[in-house]
């Protein structure tokens, strides 16, 4: 009888070392084994969300679609006229540049003006051509704030500005109150705002040339308008050096009345004779500071928008909306329940 009950208390004994070995390894085996973390399961439950929602997300970006077709038929064209443009002059050693790098202390010292080489005026007229009250004389010369802030579009069957009248009437010219700025009439600030973004200058310091661009409604305003704004920085710098020349030969003039130097006079002389140069190059030329490379030409493919790209853009946010709106509901729901 004794045999058997320690018999069976080992038995027994095995059997629980048996199962305490099997918890052990189990346990082991579960520490050691892939876990799935939160965030596959955060994953995998936003995509049964987005699943269970594709109905409505396919219909709110259809929508977008369909608003964008809408949206980029009713934008109007844009046409774009450019040309390239390089320095009309080059200086040499023999002419004003060699003058003014020979007596540029002398003529400073007197309060003259010699020029400044061809690229520093190139830089000036890129500057020029784009700040506020160049491009205000301009508009102003040629009138052409309506055709800047009242126009809507072009007719191309009968070469038509298509003016907003609620804006201005081209009939009577008179302006409509404009609520935004409280005045009958655009203020030059916003006129010249609105002018700067029709308006494209560059300039590549490595060859010289700039290319001038403006875009416009009609290609035929386009090309009118880079053609007189060519002409107008041409004529901006002749003036400006007629005048200068000008007050220069009569201050040298009166230098050589005041003094008995021989060799002063001569250096005045030199002085009269290029700035006689210069008002003489300055009357007789009509591309004074800038040429032609390649002429401008009225463009007959519009230049924008671009409908592909303004269509593909609104049709993805569609979706990123339907998406957001689809989890926001979600979440929304699940905090209620």
């Amino acid at each position: 009888m004794t045999n058997n009950l320690e018999n069976r208390l080992q038995h027994i004994e095995e059997k629980l070392d048996q199962i305490a070995l099997k918890s052990k390894v189990s346990n082991l085996d579960s520490d050691f084994a892939p876990q799935n973390n939160d965030d596959e399961i955060d994953l995998r439950e936003l995509w049964n969300v987005i699943w269970a929602g594709k109905f409505k997300i396919i219909a709110i970006t259809a929508v977008f679609a369909v608003a964008s077709v809408i949206y980029a038929l009713s934008l109007p064209n844009m046409y774009k006229s450019q040309m390239v443009l390089a320095p009309a002059q080059t200086d040499n050693k023999g002419g004003l540049g060699g003058l003014a790098a020979q007596y540029g202390g002398l003529a400073a010292m007197a309060g003259i003006n010699l020029g400044g080489s061809d690229s520093s005026r190139i830089e000036q007229a890129v500057i020029l051509v784009k700040s506020w009250p160049f491009l205000e004389s301009f508009i102003n010369k040629y009138n052409l704030k309506p055709q800047i802030m009242a126009v809507e579009g072009w007719n191309k069957k009968t070469n038509e500005l298509v003016f907003n009248t609620n804006i201005y009437n081209p009939e009577t010219k008179v302006w409509a109150r404009n609520v935004e700025e409280g005045t009958d009439e655009p203020s030059s600030w916003y006129t010249y705002k609105r002018f700067s973004g029709l308006l494209s200058v560059t300039n590549d310091s490595s060859s010289g040339l700039i290319t001038l661009a403006v875009e416009h409604y009609s290609p035929q305003v386009a090309y009118n308008w880079v053609n007189l704004l060519k002409n107008e920085i041409n004529n901006y710098y002749q003036q400006q050096d007629m005048v200068d020349a000008r007050k220069n030969i009569e201050y040298l003039q009166a230098k050589i009345a005041e003094t008995n130097v021989n060799d002063m006079q001569a250096v005045f002389y030199s002085m009269i004779e290029s700035q006689t140069k210069t008002l003489m190059l300055a009357e007789v030329s009509k591309q004074y500071l800038i040429k032609t490379v390649v002429p401008a030409k009225i463009a007959e493919l519009k230049s924008k928008p671009k409908r592909g790209v303004v269509c593909f853009v609104i049709t993805i946010l569609g979706f990123m909306v339907a998406v957001l709106f689809t989890l926001f509901g979600h979440f929304i729901n699940y905090k209620k329940k």
